[in-house]
């Protein structure tokens, strides 16, 4: 029978005296991690550094540019910006779409059109009148990206306090449309009154039904007005702005409001 021996690992140690202690020469190795060990701990401690460094950054920077963008807000709703909304009854009269935007012109107005060919074609046309500080240019890139809805609060205050846009159409009878922002008014209850005498509507002219809130959340008033000898039918309606746009940091109180007159 073939025997298998096993070397038997020397656990003492002689040190010349009458007892054998254990060995103890592990127990006396550096506790602390190898060279390559200690390279691949550094590494993951820069990696580490780097990465809560770019965090903090990113916080921060999002947090100045937040704060950024409420401070242009505020600064641009201070403007005082005259609306000169045009009056409905008065530009009805006029022949035609291009009477209409050159009496704007002349009126030294700076507005947007961006009526497309086929609105064009069947007696369409839909325009913007600029704040005097926003020129077309500056409309057409803010508008490329999306429409309103798409942009900050810093962007859609400079460009919708003192803005308002106009629909027209003329392919069955013709109805005129005005719709702007509304920072100053307060409540949609003001700004629907506001917005009657800027046109120089009669309220006296509402009919009994002609008021209150529609199945949407308009607050509305209805009546009539005599436009060059036709009588006309105007409908002004108000809405919270946040109703319409979802844009963050707008004041609670700004309100959307768009008048309409029908021939």
């Amino acid at each position: 029978m073939q025997f298998i021996s096993f070397k038997r690992r020397n656990d003492y140690v002689d040190d010349g005296g009458p007892v054998r202690h254990l060995d103890d020469s592990g127990l006396r190795r550096p506790l602390g991690p190898s060279a390559p060990q200690r390279i691949v701990m550094g590494a993951f401690v820069a990696a580490a550094a780097v990465i809560g460094a770019y965090l903090l950054y990113s916080v921060l920077t999002g947090m100045q540019a937040g704060g950024n963008v409420q401070a242009s807000m505020e600064e641009n709703l201070a403007r005082e910006v005259p609306y000169n909304l045009p009056s409905l009854a008065g530009i009805a009269t006029l022949p035609d779409n291009a009477a209409i935007k050159q009496q704007f012109v002349d009126a030294g107005e700076t507005v947007y059109d961006y009526t497309s060919e086929e609105e064009a074609a069947v007696g369409k046309m839909r325009l913007i009148r600029l704040p005097p500080d926003v020129t077309e240019l500056d409309a057409a890139a803010m508008l490329a990206g999306g429409g309103i809805g798409s942009l900050d609060a810093a962007k859609a205050s400079l460009l919708l306090n003192g803005a308002w846009m106009l629909d027209v159409d003329r392919s069955e009878g013709t109805s005129l449309r005005v719709a702007y922002a509304d920072f100053t008014s307060g409540s949609v209850e003001a700004a629907v009154q506001n917005a009657i005498a800027s046109e120089g509507f009669d309220p006296l002219t509402t009919p009994e039904g002609g008021a209150g809130v529609d199945e949407v959340g308009n607050t509305y008033q209805t009546g009539t007005v005599d436009a060059g000898g036709t009588v006309g039918t105007w409908q002004v309606s108000a809405i919270a702005l946040s109703s319409m746009y979802d844009i963050a940091g707008f004041p609670d109180d700004a309100v959307y409001v768009g008048v309409r007159l029908t021939l």
